[in-house]
Parts: structure tokens; sequence; C-alpha cells
């Protein structure tokens, strides 16, 4: 069983279900061959991996400000992340810079996280912007480059997660804040012309990060289907070698 955790309030994910989530969980169910449970993350914790031994668990991505999201909140992945070193781990977009946060030691004795931009707008770019909100961190926020749509990602280092695809992969992403800083030997495995960081993974572990996202999918861009069989491939590696 794949265990989705989906950053989203707990009284939304009860009064609305996870509807924005269904199609991802259909995806990933798809590519591994296996049944995914979706888990809100303000439930999620080492309880649940003990109760329900996943065989691989996927991070959302999510929107908002970061400081609209209490760090206690984000407590029980963080403690699946340092605690469960064989469990295969996906982390897309949001629950990437969370991944980055973490790692990079950033989220000890904060009570509030906070937005890292790319970089502001500049002339020539692209829309959309971002709408932020009329107070000094929303202007801010709108005026910063954003990505959205399809990208060409480029992948730095042969790995599993990008096995059978080109060197220039066409992926989605929806995000404008990155991770800014590789977290201490972790290795980089992709960039594109507007973040530097697209993928990354963790040198002993099967702990990905993505700034990308691979369950975004559509026609004809399918390179993120390929990246979903792959992380199902390298955590059925996982268990028949553990």
């Amino acid at each position: 069983m794949y265990v989705f955790v989906a950053v989203m309030d707990r009284k939304k994910y009860y009064e609305e279900g996870p509807v924005g989530y269904v199609r991802i969980k259909a995806r990933l169910e798809e590519a591994s061959g296996e049944r995914c449970l979706i888990v809100p993350h303000q439930e999620f914790g080492p309880e649940v991996v003990e109760e329900l031994r996943p065989t691989a668990l996927v991070m959302s991505g999510f929107g908002g400000r970061w400081e609209d999201y209490p760090v206690p909140d984000f407590r029980g992945m963080t403690a699946v992340i340092a605690r469960y070193e064989r469990l295969p781990m996906l982390c897309i977009c949001g629950s990437h810079q969370l991944l980055g946060f973490f790692m990079n030691g950033q989220m000890e004795g904060r009570k509030r996280l906070f937005d890292q931009p790319m970089r502001r707008m500049q002339p020539g770019d692209p829309m959309p912007r971002q709408p932020g909100g009329n107070d000094p961190a929303g202007r801010r926020r709108a005026s910063c480059f954003v990505a959205y749509g399809f990208y060409e990602i480029e992948r730095l280092l042969n790995d599993p997660l990008f096995r059978g695809l080109p060197d220039r992969m066409i992926l989605r992403c929806s995000h404008y804040c990155e991770v800014k800083q590789l977290p201490p030997g972790f290795i980089r495995l992709a960039r594109s012309a507007h973040c530097p960081i697209e993928a990354m993974r963790h040198p002993n572990r099967p702990l990905y990060g993505v700034q990308f996202h691979p369950e975004a999918y559509e026609a004809p861009f399918f390179h993120g289907r390929k990246v979903l069989q792959n992380f199902a491939a390298i955590a059925r590696r996982c268990w028949r070698v553990g």
C-alpha cells in the first residue's frame, strides 16, 4: 500500500473530502499496482506508518504562503522523514521545499516558515503573476516570477528516478518558491532555467524531492507518468533487497 500525504486543512478534508487529490491517488495506483490511502498531513506521523506499514510514501504539493502553515502541523511528516530510513519517499513541490527546510535545519524552534521566492519578475517574463493579498508580504509575492505550465527540466545525473527518460524532460511546474540550498550530503539530480534544484535525493536512502509535479502529466507530455513508474520500481527494489 502507498500512503499519499495530502497537505490540506483537516477541517476542509472532512467537510469537502480530498477532491483535488483523487486523480493523483488513481495515478499512483496505476503506476505502482498498489492501493493508495490519502491521509491529511495534520494526522500523519510515525503512528500511521506503524499501523499501515506502507511500501512507499508520496507527500503532496500545496499552495498558499508558507507563513499560513503552522510548523507544528508538519512535525508528523518530518518525524517520519527522520525515522524511517528504509521507507521510499517522494516529496513533491511544497513537500520538496519542506524537505529542504528540514534537512537544512531551518525548522528547529520555529513556529512559522517563510516563502523563498525564485526571483522577482523581470521584463518579458511570461504571466501569470501570483496573487498574494493586500499586505506587504502579499504584494512582494505578487511581484515574483511564477513557473506555471510544462517546462524543460534538465537531468544532471543518471538516476533510477529518470530511467528511460531523455536528458531534457518536459514536466509540469506550479510554484514560485524553491529550495535555496541543497541539504548537506544530498545529490542534485535535475535543474531548469528558472530553478537550480528541480530534483534531489539523499545519498544513502530512497528519499527524493522534486520541485516539479510528476503526477500532473497531460497529453502529449507524459514524462511525469514515467517518473511515477520509476519511483514505484525503486520502492519495489528496496523491499526486495530489504
